[in-house]
Parts: structure tokens; C-alpha cells; sequence
């Protein structure tokens, strides 16, 4: 029985990032864990484990991540699942963090950082997103005196298999790939949870490189946003808690990226409006 359960969604991945993330699942200190790689009805797809701790649920059709994350937890053989993306890596004191953070609560996030690599995903890095930028997660989502954060990213995150499926999990109803974790998150505080932030459960996500990336991703962003303003009665925490993290990216940027920063946020802030525009206006045809 392994110790903890590794759940990946995927869908037509890069071989070269999928070679990435494997890697550095079996370069794990933690040897005792398996990994569910939940393909989301991708054509043909061809993946190559690196040895037997890694195994595919197959999907007839494409449902989405949070329907794959929820696959993935229901085929999991362990009492803890960790939940990560295909453009992620893990360092190797990953899985052993989380299994510490879950003796604290029954849900742990990690400080998940991207992973740089040109000059604009460096920029893109400073806005906190994905997960925590280069600021760290704790400089984007806001972390209490105890150690306890108010959200998580589905891309770091641990969870008892039991309270994972007492909740319900991902809302696999969530039409886009951003937002069903802030919904969770939501839901276990509301019901009484709670969520411990342990940084050395570190993951590293690959960056937005170039402009057309990033205002594609923002669009997501605020289809998404619509999406988290239906399910979640009041959203006012979350405006304050973005206008927070900005003032973090124009601290950490100094006087040189400073005013490329602002234009990214001025950017996303239009094309998040956008986005959610349109998604607003598609389900009111």
C-alpha cells in the first residue's frame, strides 16, 4: 500500500514536460508512493512510465481537469492524494513535505514557484500566477500567524483521501481549467476545514514565455472568474486579496520592471474583464 497517491489530469501533453514531471517523481526522497495519470481522452495518447509506481486511467472523452482529478482519487490506492499538473516538477523533498503538512491539516498547499526561464516569463512570474510566481505562495494567497492559508493551487496540493471524498471534490461541472480549486478551497473553510501551508512542499510550474500565452491565459482567468462568482456568495475578499498581491509584484519588481509590471497588470486586469464578459454573456444565450 503505498503511503501517498500522486493524481495527474492530462490531456495531449508535452512530451518534453511530462519527461520532466516523471523525473522528478522518481527522483522522490519518499519511495513509498504511486502515481495516477487520468488522461483526458487525448488521440492516441503514448506515455512512458518510468517504472511500475506509475499506471493511466483512460477517459472515452474529454471532461476536463477537475472531473480527471476526481477519476484520479477515486482509482487512488493510498490514504493521501497530491495533486499536480503535466508542466510542473516537483523537487524531492515534495512528497515527504506534503505527508508532514497533512499531520497538521487534513488538506496541505505547497509553495509552488515558476520556473524562469526568459526574460518576459520573468515579468509574467512577478504577478504572483501561476501559484506563486516568483513571489512565493505565501505573498499571493495570504498565510495567518498559526501557518494556515485561506486557498490553495491544484497544482501543489495535498489532501486525505477520505475528507477529499466527503467533500464532494472538484466541481467537475467548472466548464474551464481555472478556478474549480479557489471553489474548493471556499467550500472546505465554509464547512469548518482547514488548510496548512507548508512551504517545502515546493513545485515548480513552467512559465507564460510570451505575450499571446499570457493574454490567452488571462482570458481563462476571467472565464473562470465568472464561473467562482456563481458558486461563491461574496467575492469581495478576493478583489482586496488581488489588490494586496499587486502591491507585493511592484515591491519585488523595483524601480527597473516596475512599469513592465504594471502593464501586465493593467493587461490582465482588461483581459480578465473581457473574459468574463464573455463567458457571462454565452450563458445568458
Amino acid at each position: 500500500m503505498p503511503r501517498i497517491s500522486v493524481v495527474v489530469p492530462s490531456f495531449r501533453p508535452r512530451k518534453e514536460l511530462l519527461e520532466q514531471l516523471f523525473s522528478s517523481l522518481a527522483a522522490q526522497s519518499l519511495r513509498d508512493f504511486e502515481v495516477v495519470v487520468v488522461d483526458d481522452g487525448s488521440p492516441d495518447p503514448d506515455y512512458v512510465f518510468p517504472d511500475a509506481r506509475f499506471r493511466l486511467v483512460r477517459g472515452d472523452r474529454q471532461r476536463g481537469p477537475a472531473a480527471c482529478r476526481n477519476a484520479g482519487a477515486a482509482e487512488a490506492a493510498a490514504d493521501a492524494l497530491f495533486f499536480t499538473d503535466t508542466d510542473c516538477r516537483l523537487e524531492e523533498e515534495t512528497l515527504a513535505s506534503a505527508l508532514g503538512g497533512l499531520e497538521r491539516a487534513p488538506v496541505s498547499v505547497g509553495n509552488t514557484l515558476t520556473d524562469v526561464r526568459t526574460p518576459f516569463g520573468g515579468l509574467v512570474a512577478l504577478l504572483g500566477f501561476p501559484g506563486g510566481g516568483s513571489l512565493g505562495f505565501d505573498r499571493v494567497w495570504r498565510v495567518n500567524a498559526e501557518g494556515f492559508a485561506q486557498s490553495f493551487s491544484s497544482c501543489n496540493v495535498a489532501v486525505r483521501r477520505a475528507y477529499f471524498l466527503e467533500t464532494g471534490g472538484f466541481d467537475a461541472s467548472f466548464p474551464v481549467a481555472g478556478g474549480e480549486d479557489t471553489v474548493l478551497a471556499r467550500r472546505i473553510l465554509d464547512s469548518g476545514g482547514a488548510i496548512w501551508y507548508e512551504k517545502a512542499q515546493r513545485v515548480f510550474h513552467v512559465e507564460k514565455p510570451d505575450l499571446a500565452s499570457f493574454l490567452r491565459w488571462q482570458l481563462t482567468r476571467g472565464r473562470g472568474n465568472f464561473h467562482i462568482r456563481r458558486r461563491v456568495p461574496s467575492v469581495r475578499g478576493y478583489l482586496r486579496l488581488r489588490v494586496w498581491t499587486f502591491r507585493n509584484s511592484l515591491a519585488s519588481a523595483g524601480l527597473v520592471r516596475a512599469p513592465a509590471v504594471l502593464a501586465l497588470i493593467v493587461l490582465s486586469v482588461v483581459m480578465q474583464t473581457i473574459g468574463y464578459w464573455q463567458e457571462r454573456r454565452r450563458w445568458a444565450e
